[in-house]
């Protein structure tokens, strides 16, 4: 069983590496609004044919806003900007801030208590961001060549996605399925960032020739716009397929064998898988700073959930 465990992580790390690929071939605002909306539609379809309620949205208007907003909308579209020049591998360990983050929200919004030893495994967390978020190209640099555009984003999109995730369990506490609400805010955060793209992108695709060049010897008739475009085709589906319904009914199966404090420690598996893929499929490079801050951030997550670790795994 706890192999699941592990699948499920490396499903979500592969769905950086698809993220990362992706943005050959594609927009990247256009590419969430195409996802979202599809994603959005199947849960809605799926859900309207095997829910045994009715819900109604309005009498939670004001919750399913700022989950469309935050844990779509902003997440996605500042994650996707910043993963442009930011690798999958160090997108994926900046995601891991969530667990913290999402605790201090806990802490000020539910007045959810934490304990000196969380206090301090909060603490060595946020230091062990420092060596990977220091380890910048000249050009990348915003702040004093500390802090990076890309990573900013990657960080904004994480707080974004934590504050999302509390939204979500307010709607879930006001009697909405998990699926309901992530339908809604699929498709509504897709028609936010279609618009978005119309505006801002003008061109919904965009690629090398040298990302396709493969493809083109393979296939010497079609021309590089049709390429291009299958290309962006297959990893949305790839993306929809493995993040939006193995990885979410994965995960939804796990919460029933183990806590949601165990799931959420053993993610911290997944930088090292997407770094694999990373260095495997995209011919990233991973410097010593990333395992550095692996090491240090394993530490703070170890001493944050070291209290209720043991005792809320389900025997």
């Amino acid at each position: 069983m706890l192999i699941l465990v592990f699948l499920l992580y490396i499903f979500f790390a592969s769905t950086f590496t698809f993220s990362k690929a992706v943005l050959s071939y594609g927009r990247p605002i256009f590419f969430i609004a195409i996802r979202m909306m599809s994603a959005g539609i199947l849960l809605l379809l799926y859900d309207y044919f095997f829910s045994q309620k009715q819900l109604i949205v309005k009498k939670s208007k004001g919750l399913f806003i700022q989950f469309i907003l935050f844990a779509i909308y902003f997440a996605f579209v500042f994650e996707f900007i910043g993963l442009v020049h930011v690798t999958s591998a160090k997108a994926c360990l900046l995601y891991n801030l969530s667990p913290f983050i999402t605790a201090l929200f806990s802490y000020f919004i539910f007045k959810e208590s934490l304990t000196k030893i969380q206090w301090l495994g909060l603490f060595i967390g946020f230091i062990g961001f420092l060596p990977v978020l220091m380890a910048q190209q000249p050009f990348e640099t915003l702040v004093d060549h500390f802090l990076s555009l890309p990573e900013l984003l990657v960080i904004f999109s994480t707080i974004a996605a934590s504050y999302g995730w509390i939204v979500m369990k307010e709607l879930m506490i006001n009697g909405y399925s998990a699926i309901f609400i992530n339908g809604i805010g699929m498709f509504g955060g897709g028609v936010l960032a279609l618009i978005t793209s119309l505006i801002w992108e003008k061109a919904p695709r965009v690629f090398e020739e040298k990302n396709i060049s493969f493809l083109l010897k393979i296939f010497p008739t079609m021309s590089p716009e049709i390429v291009g475009f299958i290309m962006f085709g297959w990893y949305t589906l790839l993306l929809i397929l493995v993040g939006n319904i193995i990885s979410y009914n994965l995960y939804g199966y796990l919460l029933t064998r183990y806590s949601a404090t165990f799931l959420s420690f053993a993610g911290f598996t997944t930088p090292l898988f997407a770094a694999l893929f990373g260095w495997f499929f995209l011919d990233e490079q991973v410097s010593w700073q990333f395992f550095l801050t692996v090491i240090i951030v394993f530490v703070g997550l170890y001493l944050f959930y070291k209290d209720e670790l043991p005792k809320k795994i389900k025997k």
